[in-house]
C-alpha cells in the first residue's frame, strides 16, 4: 500500500493540478482526448461509435481544438481525414499530460489509503477461477469497502476497454502473433503457465505411471505427430500456443475438432476424438477416461500478466487489487492438488 503524501507534497500537487487547469482553460483535456481516439481509430465515424458522441458533435470539438491551439489539425484524404505534423506533435504532449493527470488522480486518491473504491477488473476464464477469485477474497477481509467489478473478457478486447477507461485492470496472456502492447498500458508479469498433454486411457503413453516423480510420466510431443488433436479456434492463445509447441517438436498438429471448454475438450478426448493440451490452470485432474501427462523438455507455457493504464498502477486502490492479484498469482497452492495420474 501506498503510504499517504506529506503536507509538502500535497502542496505540490495542488500547485500541478493548479496549472493544469490553466492548461485546461487554453487547451481543452476532453478534445485532445477525442483527437487521440481519432488518431486510433483511423476515421471519424469509429471514433463517434467509440465515444458515443454524433460525427457533428466530435467535428465541432475538433475544430474548436484547432482554434485553441491555432494550428491545422486535419486534413482530408478522399472520404477520411489524416492528422497533419501539428496534430502529431500536440498528440505527442498530450500523452504525457494523460500520465501526468493519471498520477495526479492516484496521490491524491491515497488519502483514503485505498480501503475504499471500485475496480472493474477483465480476465479470461481459467484466470478469474484460479486468480482473481482467490484474489477478490483476500480482499474482502482484507478491505471490506473496496468493490470488484468481474467481466469475463480476454485480450485483445480488454485493451481497448482499458484505453477507454471502462476497465481498470485486465489479466492477459500474450503468445506468439499477439498484437504489441499499447505504450500507454503498463504490463505485470505474473506467471507462466505450463501446459500438459491429455490423453485418452487407451493411448500407450496414458499408462506410463508418476509415482516416483512427474518426469517418470513425461510424454515427447513428437510422438503425437500423427495424432487427431482437439484446440481452440485459430487466434486464441491457446491455438498458438500449442501450434508452436508442436512447430518446435517438428510437427504441424492434425486439428481434428474445436473447442473452448476445457472440460468440453477432456471429454471429446475420454471419447477417443483425439488428444489436447490444457492449460494447468484450468485444476484438471486425470480420471479413468482421461490421463494428464506433464509435456518432457521444457513444457509450452502460457505467459500470464496483469495490465494497467501507464501511471494509473500508484493509485491506492488499485494497488491493493494489483498486489491481491499478483500474490494469488504466485501463491504456491495456485494448481492445488492437481494430479497427473489417475
Amino acid at each position: 500500500m501506498i503510504p499517504t503524501i506529506a503536507a509538502g507534497a500535497l502542496a505540490v500537487q495542488l500547485i500541478f493540478l493548479h496549472a493544469i487547469a490553466k492548461i485546461s482553460y487554453m487547451i481543452d483535456v476532453r478534445r485532445l482526448r477525442i483527437l487521440r481516439e481519432l488518431d486510433s481509430r483511423g476515421t471519424v465515424v469509429a471514433t463517434t461509435a467509440a465515444l458515443h458522441l454524433t460525427p457533428s458533435a466530435v467535428s465541432q470539438q475538433l475544430a474548436a481544438l484547432a482554434k485553441e491551439t491555432g494550428v491545422r489539425l486535419l486534413d482530408p484524404a478522399g472520404r477520411r481525414v489524416r492528422l497533419t505534423p501539428a496534430a502529431r506533435v500536440l498528440l505527442g504532449h498530450a500523452d504525457v499530460l494523460f500520465a501526468q493527470l493519471e498520477r495526479a488522480e492516484a496521490d491524491l486518491a491515497a488519502f483514503d489509503e485505498g480501503r475504499v473504491g471500485s475496480v472493474a477488473v477483465a480476465a479470461f476464464t481459467t484466470a478469474i477461477s484460479g486468480i482473481v477469485v482467490p484474489a477478490l477474497t483476500a480482499l474482502r477481509q482484507s478491505r471490506p469497502r473496496l468493490r470488484m467489478s468481474v467481466s469475463d473478457v480476454a485480450e485483445p478486447a480488454c485493451f481497448d476497454l482499458l484505453l477507454a477507461g471502462d476497465l481498470d485492470l485486465a489479466v492477459c496472456i500474450t503468445h506468439p502473433g499477439a498484437r504489441p502492447l499499447d505504450e500507454r498500458l503498463l504490463p505485470i508479469p505474473l506467471l507462466d503457465d505450463p501446459l500438459d498433454v491429455a490423453l485418452p486411457a487407451g493411448h500407450p503413453y496414458a499408462t506410463a505411471t508418476a509415482t516416483a516423480t512427474a518426469t517418470a510420466a513425461a510424454v515427447p510431443l513428437e510422438v503425437l505427430a500423427g495424432e487427431d488433436f482437439i484446440s481452440s479456434g485459430p487466434g486464441t492463445p491457446c491455438h498458438e500456443v500449442t501450434h508452436a509447441a508442436c512447430a518446435a517438436a517438428g510437427f504441424v498438429p492434425r486439428v481434428r475438432h474445436r473447442c473452448e471448454d476445457y472440460t468440453a475438450v477432456l471429454g471429446l478426448i475420454a471419447a477417443g476424438c483425439g488428444v489436447g493440451l490444457i492449460p494447468r490452470l484450468a485444476k484438471l485432474s486425470s480420471t479413468p477416461q482421461v490421463a494428464l501427462r506433464p509435456i518432457a523438455g521444457v513444457p509450452p507455457i502460457r505467459p500470464i500478466f496483469a495490465v494497467v493504464r501507464r501511471g494509473s498502477q500508484q493509485a491506492p486502490h488499485l494497488s491493493a487489487t494489483l498486489a491481491a492479484i499478483v500474490a494469488a498469482a504466485r501463491s504456491p497452492d495456485l494448481y492445488g492438488a492437481l494430479t497427473t495420474s489417475p
